[in-house]
């Protein structure tokens, strides 16, 4: 039986630092495994998808190592939130799934009638380098905003280069999955002077609007199909649903991405959120307000908007 284990990145001695998680106890990648990723390596994390493969037979086999807790070099986890960066920094792209839980659609935006059949995948992109952050502290109130409401979301990390898979091997190229909170400005959304009153650019892609984390999950270790999803604001459940209600399912999303654009390692792709966000009932975040998203076999990710 393999030995279970979660990749992060921590602030640590000032600098982002890859680590590796086996219960509960943290070690610096290149402290204990310099073969798997080079000491000062500035890609981080992202080192390791470049040949997942090979990648995850190596960190499985430390993690069997580590799990005998008698390897020197660990370290505590940060005392603080802000700490615990974004998993990757950064990958090359961050796809996000739009209109994925029939619940959402019928109970946040009014979609009554609702036919799969007749329908193709809402899919558009947040700029990475700026649209993601870690834990804690980590996001900027958007002051051109009045509406800024939460999602949350299953994130799927790609291990290897993909383009027009099929729905018998879009799995393959999904090497483990983390938690993800899109954060959208809805008034500029559905902002009136628009063209056509809908703007994904302005309503989505602002700055720190991409919350990720704490951690990436290998993708064996979790059944993505079915995990349980709860999100709070200021302690208060507002979304609890199952992955198991997407419209379109993770293999389906990837055949209709690589339809347009090939994946490539280290590459975000946002699943959808389901019911509860603020739109359905005009409550919306504000700066001091905290978030705590949790996906089943993933963790927590705990979020507070600053001014």
């Amino acid at each position: 039986m393999t030995t279970p284990y979660t990749l992060a990145t921590f602030r640590y001695q000032n600098r982002p630092t890859p680590v590796i998680e086996v219960n509960r106890h943290y070690w610096p990648i290149s402290a204990v495994a310099p073969d798997l990723l080079p000491p000062d390596s500035a890609r981080g994390l992202m080192h390791l998808f470049d040949d997942w493969e090979q990648s995850s037979k190596h960190l499985t086999s430390l993690a069997s190592r580590l799990s005998s807790g008698s390897v020197a070099g660990e370290i505590s986890a940060p005392p603080s939130a802000d700490d615990i960066l974004a998993p990757l920094l950064y990958p090359n792209k961050l796809i996000m799934m739009g209109a994925n839980y029939l619940d959402h659609m019928q109970q946040d935006a009014g979609v009554e009638d609702f036919e799969k059949a007749s329908k193709i995948p809402c899919l558009f992109m947040k700029p990475p380098t700026t649209a993601i952050v870690g834990s804690g502290a980590s996001v900027l109130y958007p002051v051109q905003t009045k509406q800024f409401d939460w999602e949350l979301e299953l994130a799927a990390v790609i291990g290897k280069r993909a383009t027009r898979l099929t729905i018998e091997n879009a799995m393959s190229c999904i090497a483990g999955y983390t938690i993800g909170i899109d954060l959208s400005a809805r008034d500029w959304q559905f902002h009136e002077k628009h063209l056509v009153k809908f703007d994904l650019f302005g309503g989505k892609a602002f700055d720190s609007s991409n919350p990720l984390g704490p951690c990436i999950v290998p993708a064996d270790q979790v059944n993505a199909e079915d995990l349980e999803m709860t999100l709070k604001v200021n302690g208060e459940v507002k979304q609890h649903a199952r992955t198991s209600l997407m419209i379109w399912n993770i293999a389906e999303q990837l055949v209709a991405i690589t339809e347009h654009v090939t994946l490539e390692p280290g590459d975000i792709i946002m699943t959808g959120t389901p019911s509860g966000v603020g739109l359905a009932t005009g409550q919306y975040l504000k700066p001091g307000d905290r978030l705590d998203a949790e996906i089943e076999g993933i963790g927590h990710l705990a979020i507070q908007v600053r001014d």
